[in-house]
Order: structure tokens, then sequence, then C-alpha cells
């Protein structure tokens, strides 16, 4: 069984009640050691899911599985899948806050995914990860996106503002190298830290903090649309759009809280007409239907809502056949969040209905569409380490 102690729009987008004072980013969700006989379905896709009725009968299958917290997927231009591992921390413990001890370490990485082989190879390896003690609630390099055959664009969390003085040394040396920045990295295994958007985030909320009162400053950048000379990046706690050129971080659009909390913004992509499109997961507080897609058209700085009624949006992008779909992480709202309520749903322009595509995925955190029509999705994107549940779904339509 699970239980989520804490929204976890609070703790993707800011800090909030349950949520460390100083790692306040963190998705504080538990996972039970032990899935019971009764909850067996929870764990094996193949009874659990269902799809939408009517005009299609789509079919999952897992194709890797033992992942270490996936989350978002990235397809080269030459069809090899990738997936971003949040990891589980690590050995150097940073302090309690409410809801217990916040350790880190280099354990998240880059994975490629080879699929019909059921095999992953750990690529870009020894990145920053922050969760609980057991690896559950991780964050790490949780976005990524591929340009061309073999570049491979991820973003980390947090900020350098975050680390403790007090911390170890030579922790804090590798740490200051990597937090909150872009990673470049090649798929076969090179790699080198980019722009400091978690840095440009904290400084921006602290110069705003009536934007999101009581939550600002923070940082939390999530989701990357990585291009050849310019990258997008969204941050989950500053709210905020960005657009990397280089070594410079520029704010271009801050994005506007929901009826509770702030928008918590987790997916980029870009849509056939060249404009960005965003879906967020929205704070604690929001019930079902809250979550919108936004399009943000670069030329004119025009933000407007694209689409509505979605509920908790952890990954999107658009599939070759130029339709959108999104992962909620839950369909029943963050607060009642359990396995089995994930789902993917098809976005139509100007909606305010998604279409179920399926349904009772397990926690899902990353899309990514491929070439021969399939949809992929990581599943089960929280939980303890030692529960090995981490896996890459596929979706045949």
């Amino acid at each position: 069984m699970v239980s989520v102690r804490t929204s976890l729009g609070e703790c993707l987008g800011r800090r909030g009640p349950g949520c460390s004072e100083l790692w306040g980013c963190q998705m504080r969700v538990r996972v039970a050691v032990a899935c019971a006989a009764a909850a067996v379905s929870c764990v094996a896709l193949g009874g659990g899911v269902a799809s939408a009725g009517g005009t299609s009968h789509p079919t999952v299958t897992t194709v890797v599985s033992g992942l270490d917290n996936p989350r978002d997927l990235a397809f080269t231009s030459d069809g090899k899948l990738f997936v971003a591992e949040a990891g589980h921390g690590g050995a150097t413990c940073l302090g309690a806050g409410p809801e217990g001890e916040q350790c880190a370490g280099f354990t998240s990485k880059i994975s490629r995914v080879w699929i019909g082989q059921h095999k992953v190879q750990r690529v870009i390896t020894k990145l920053f990860s922050i969760a609980a003690p057991d690896g559950s609630g991780a964050t790490g390099v949780d976005g990524i996106s591929a340009v061309g055959e073999h570049s491979i664009h991820g973003i980390i969390t947090g900020a350098p503002q975050f680390l403790p003085p007090d911390a170890p040394a030579d922790f804090l040396a590798v740490a200051r190298n990597q937090i909150g920045r872009v990673v470049i990295g090649s798929t076969s295994g090179q790699r080198s830290f980019g722009a400091g958007v978690g840095a440009r985030s904290f400084v921006w909320t602290s110069n705003h903090k009536n934007l999101v009162p009581g939550q600002f400053p923070d940082a939390n950048p999530y989701g990357i649309l990585a291009g050849r000379s310019t990258d997008w990046v969204v941050d989950a706690a500053a709210n905020t759009i960005n657009k990397v050129t280089g070594k410079r971080v520029q704010v271009v659009k801050f994005i506007p809280n929901p009826p509770a909390s702030d928008a918590v913004p987790t997916c980029i992509d870009r849509g056939p007409d060249g404009a960005l499109y965003v879906g967020e997961l929205t704070g604690g507080g929001n019930g079902p239907g809250a979550s919108v897609v936004w399009r943000y058209a670069p030329s004119t700085g025009q933000l407007t809502k694209w689409a509505t009624g979605l509920t908790a949006v952890t990954g999107c992008g658009f599939a070759h056949d130029g339709r959108f779909y999104a992962t909620e992480f839950s369909t029943a709202g963050l607060e009642n969040a359990a396995p089995g309520t994930g789902a993917v749903v098809r976005v139509p322009p100007h909606s305010s209905k998604p279409v179920t595509v399926v349904s009772g995925l397990n926690f899902p955190g990353g899309f990514a569409a491929g070439w021969d029509g399939s949809l992929y999705v990581s599943n089960w994107s929280i939980a303890p380490t030692s529960q090995h549940l981490g896996a890459v779904v596929r979706i045949r339509m």
C-alpha cells in the first residue's frame, strides 16, 4: 500500500508543510516495504491497467523494470530510447525536516532502454540525487531531451543555495558543480555541466516573493526541451519557463497560480506550430481537473491556456501524428494518490476534458512517443530503491 504523506505538488513546487525545510522540492511519497498479497495487482501491470473504451484498445507491456525512480523519457533521432533515473539519494545526510532526514549522493543517471531486449544500460552516471534514507521521494536528473542521434541534455534538481556549508567538503565540491544545472551528455557516456538554472531560479524568486507568497525563494528545475543552440527549462518551484543559451539563463515567463498553491510545471515540448507547450502538476489543495496545458509563443512572449481539465501532470509531449498526450500521476488528485490511479490521456486542442488512453498505472512520471505510434511511459516513478519497482511501459495504440 502507498501513503501520500504530503502533497507531491507542495514538495515538487516549494517548501511546504510536511517537507524538509532545506529540501522543500523533494517528493514526499512513501511506498511500504511490502506489497501485500491483496495488492499484488498494484505491481503487476497486466491485470491492473485498463484502456479507454469504445474506439480503441491499447495494450500495455513492460519494456524494462528494476529502474531507480524513473522520470522523463526521450528518443534520439535514430530511435534510441533513454530514461532519466532520479536515483535514491546517498550517504550524506543533510538534516531533518518535518518529513525526516534527507540524504544526498550521486546515484542519479541517464540510461538507455533497449526496446525488445528488456535491458537497460546506464550511460551517464554519478549525478546528484537527494531522497529519504530509504531512497523514496527522490529527485535528481528528472528531465531529459535528445538532440539528434548522439546528444542527451538533462536537468538536475535544486540550487547551490540549498547546500549546507557544513556538509563534507568532498561532497560539496562535486554537488556545487552539478546541482540545478543542465547536464550535457553523449550517448556514449561523456558529460559536462552547463547553465545553472537552479541558481538563477533561486535569485529570481528571491526578487519576486509576492508572486507565490510564503513559498519563495525556491528552485527545482524539472523539465527540459533541448535544442542545438537553445534549451528550454521549466522550474517546478519557481513556476517559470526559462530560456538557456550557453551559460546564460533568461526567465521568460511566470506561469500563473491555480486556485490553490502554485502551478508546478513539470514538462515541456514543442508543438507542430513551433510554440512551446507546458504541463503542470499543480500544488497541494487542487483537486482533480485543476491542471492546465499552457501554450507559450517565443516569438511574441504570449502565454495562453491551451487545454484544461487535467490532473497532476508529470509528463507530456506530442506524438508524431501531432496529437498531444500527458501522463497523470493520479486521476484522484495528489491528496488521494494511490497505486493504480495513474493514467495517460490525449489532450485535444482547446479542450476542457482529456480523453483517457490508458488508466490503472502506478505513479507515472514521464512520456515519450515512438516512431511506430507507440507511447512510452515511466511507471512507479517514486518508490524506495529496495523495491525495484521502477519501470518503462509501452502502450501500443
